[in-house]
């Protein structure tokens, strides 16, 4: 590590130890999100399944790449039906998970390092309450597009769908971040989706758990291509 990258690592270290700087990146992020949201002009599809799922009281595992979590929150009106999102305890990620408590949204933090298991519990317990669960499979350090098993675990054991979800913009920005991170611009064209998923077994081979995240990850790179395919008509 030379000087510059050094001095630009203390720096970090100051803004995430920083109480008064995370406040105000959180309100900056919060008010850019929903700003973004209400300009965007919004497609939905893939959604008959999951209400009528809603409907009959059966939640789901809402499984999405970490760089396309922004607009998860948003996918609809959650007033009727729980939605509880497990994300990192970072500094870096409760900038976005400040979003997430604003719109009513349940929260369950990971550490980073550790054990995950407390977690995973209450994100079964979540979902055996009748509320859906969020999770970002390739997150919170990646690789990036490549599903880890937890959503897989959680699905199983509550006996629910770890379903796809995601979206595409017209018009964005990629952050330069270990997930190339999507940023929608204001007064785009957009289409949020979910789609149908696998519902796994409580117990797993480890060679059955990589073939499901394999599944898992195309289910949600075939969705997106499908989101963008359909901006691309318009």
């Amino acid at each position: 590590m030379n000087r510059l990258q050094r001095r630009w690592r203390d720096f970090e270290i100051r803004v995430q130890k920083s109480t008064r700087v995370q406040n105000v990146l959180r309100r900056l992020f919060s008010a850019y999100v929903n700003f973004a949201f209400r300009t965007i002009r919004w497609e939905r599809i893939g959604f008959e399944s999951y209400e009528a799922d809603i409907a009959r009281g059966i939640p789901r595992v809402l499984c999405c790449w970490h760089e396309r979590l922004i607009f998860t929150p948003y996918l609809r009106d959650w007033t009727d039906h729980r939605l509880t999102v497990m994300a990192s305890g970072h500094a870096d990620a409760r900038i976005a998970s400040a979003n997430l408590v604003e719109r009513g949204i349940g929260l369950i933090e990971l550490e980073t390092s550790g054990n995950k298991a407390g977690a995973l519990r209450e994100a079964v317990m979540a979902l055996r309450a009748g509320g859906s669960v969020g999770i970002t499979v390739d997150g919170p350090f990646g690789p990036a597009r490549k599903a880890k098993p937890g959503a897989l675990v959680v699905a199983g054991l509550a006996g629910v769908q770890a379903a796809p979800c995601t979206y595409a913009v017209s018009r964005s920005i990629r952050l330069g971040t270990w997930d190339r991170f999507v940023v929608p611009l204001p007064w785009s064209r957009g289409v949020l989706a979910v789609g149908d998923g696998i519902t796994p077994p409580r117990r797993m081979t480890d060679a059955e758990s990589d073939a499901a995240c394999a599944r898992l990850g195309a289910l949600i790179d075939d969705l997106t291509a499908r989101c963008e395919s359909r901006l691309r008509k318009d």
